[in-house]
């Protein structure tokens, strides 16, 4: 049989009613045989009842199960009394006196029950031993309709004080229990968050504090408690409540993110982040917080390695500005000088030396110095393209390609090429920018055809979710699969520096600085031989 183990409260209950009970049967006894002589009563069923209800008392302080079937046990006595009083009192004859003590008894005792099934069975129990003894009577004194009116509407109004209190009763055990479930999952999440939680009052003082926090700072749990107004705080980094009060006033949905440094138990400090949000008042109106600690001490060194690198790079790019101005006004004049002074020397005098080679000597000098001048001035637009800030507008790519047709006039008719444009769509870009990278594109088309063949180029362009496809293809010479990543590095040339290719090998490392700074991708397929496609993206400021 399972055991029914029962709460102290209902123990105590009891233990008070039965202790209580059998003093009542015992006064009552004593008072109807001893000072009321005239009373047909027989006191032996009650007086064991009293005798059962005071061994019961003493016997639930020692005997185990004796505590685990203390309520059934108090209702089989209590339904035990109230049957003998019905049947004593009563199968002889009726009187006012008894019926109604007894009646009044019978609804005390149902208030004992916790459950409305138990009373219902309960209240049946009581109407039927008061009607079966009432018609088993052979000369009752009472008049019937005042015994049947009054022992049912007492009856009923048992069932219904009783049923109320039993509802209300499990209306408070349901709440009680979903608090201590509710401060139990409370319990759950402040000891087993992977972070840091502590709550404090106005005062700034900690109220409680979880383990992961009292790790965080190697402090026990009683060290931790002990800590007066949060003193591990470090001095520099500390606020008066006047300012956290402002900042946690103005803080977004009321939640205040505070950066700090605390010092733990060994005197070193550490970073955190504290989440901080303002709770209800308690019962004596003082304010209170919850605040969600998180240990960021990698992420600050992080940060401070950045902001360094970050210091380091901007000193780099303000020497490598230096560094252009340098290349652009110290260089260029010495450069200028040789050119000029080696066209005197190779007009006024070559003429006079005999050796054979001198004339293609000077023009070696002269080549090489109009070769330092172009890659001059190629190093200055690529550190110009990356540096440079720029501003993106909604342009029409359409009127751009007029402009870059007509600055490639010359280089088209040279080459007797045709340049075949579809319509392109509105992007975002820079109108400089983009007519530069067309220009390179196209006249690296121009630049590159294949002996014999009419040079043609096709530029085409492809609207997508986030961005726009443009292409650019030419059935030139083309180059090799292992070189299509290799064109695209600064003064990376296929062709050798004495070919008839003219250049620097750093006009395609401009696209592609350009594109990539805009948030775009460039890059190529080709056939040697056959032809060549430039593939570039740009942003088309739609949101992913």
């Amino acid at each position: 049989m399972r055991k029914q183990r029962v709460s102290n409260i209902d123990l105590v209950f009891t233990r008070r009613f039965t202790l209580i009970g059998a003093v009542l049967i015992a006064v009552y006894t004593f008072i109807m045989n001893f000072l009321d002589g005239s009373i047909n009563d027989v006191p032996i069923p009650r007086l064991l009842i009293a005798l059962a209800c005071i061994s019961f008392y003493i016997g639930s302080y020692f005997n185990e199960k004796l505590r685990i079937y203390c309520l059934p046990i108090v209702y089989v006595i209590a339904s035990s009394y109230v049957f003998t009083a019905i049947i004593m009192a009563n199968l002889i004859n009726f009187q006012v006196y008894d019926t109604s003590t007894t009646t009044i008894i019978a609804f005390a005792i149902g208030g004992m029950f916790k459950d409305k099934k138990g009373l219902r069975i309960y209240v049946g129990f009581i109407l039927i031993s008061f009607l079966t003894s009432y018609f088993l009577c052979a000369n009752p004194i009472i008049s019937s309709s005042y015994f049947i009116g009054t022992l049912f509407l007492m009856m009923i109004l048992a069932y219904i004080i009783y049923s109320s209190r039993i509802e209300a009763v499990d209306s408070l055990t349901r709440s009680r229990m979903e608090f201590q479930q509710s401060e139990e999952r409370f319990r759950n999440i402040f000891e087993g968050s992977p972070i840091g939680i502590m709550l404090f009052n106005s005062k700034f003082e900690i109220i409680k504090a979880n383990q992961v926090l009292q790790k965080m700072l190697e402090y026990t749990e009683s060290e931790f408690m002990n800590l007066k107004s949060m003193s591990f705080i470090y001095n520099k980094d500390q606020i008066r409540f006047t300012e956290f009060k402002r900042k946690m006033a103005v803080a977004k949905n009321n939640i205040l993110t505070l950066d700090q440094r605390w010092v733990k138990k060994d005197k070193s400090l550490i970073w955190v982040r504290g989440t901080i949000s303002k709770m209800d008042r308690d019962q004596m109106g003082d304010a209170f917080y919850l605040a969600m600690i998180e240990d960021v001490s990698f992420k600050k060194q992080a940060e401070m390695k950045l902001k360094e690198y970050s210091e380091k790079l901007e000193t780099q790019n303000k020497a490598l500005e230096e560094f252009s101005y340098v290349i652009s006004h110290d260089l260029q004049e010495p450069l200028r000088m040789i050119s000029s002074y080696s066209q005197i020397i190779q007009s006024r005098y070559i003429s006079q030396i005999k050796e054979k080679e001198a004339a293609m000597d000077f023009n070696y000098v002269i080549d090489g110095v109009g070769r330092m001048k172009n890659l001059i001035k190629d190093m200055l637009a690529y550190s110009r393209w990356s540096a440079k800030p720029f501003e993106l507008e909604k342009i029409n790519p359409n009127e751009l390609m007029v402009d870059v047709i007509q600055n490639l006039t010359m280089s088209i008719k040279d080459h007797e090429a045709e340049v075949y444009c579809s319509d392109l769509p509105e992007v975002p870009t820079s109108k400089v920018l983009f007519s530069q990278v067309m220009q390179n594109l196209i006249g690296n088309g121009l630049k590159y055809s294949q002996k014999g063949r009419r040079p043609v180029i096709h530029v085409t362009a492809k609207q997508r979710d986030f961005d726009v496809l443009f292409s650019v293809n030419d059935n030139g010479q083309g180059f090799e699969e292992k070189d299509k990543d290799r064109i695209f590095g600064i003064f990376q040339r296929l062709h050798g520096r004495h070919s008839e290719y003219k250049g620097t090998g750093i006009g395609l490392a401009i696209c592609k600085r350009i594109i990539e700074k805009q948030g775009g991708k460039i890059w190529a397929d080709s056939e040697k031989g056959i032809g060549a496609t430039f593939y570039f993206t740009l942003p088309n400021g739609m949101k992913n």
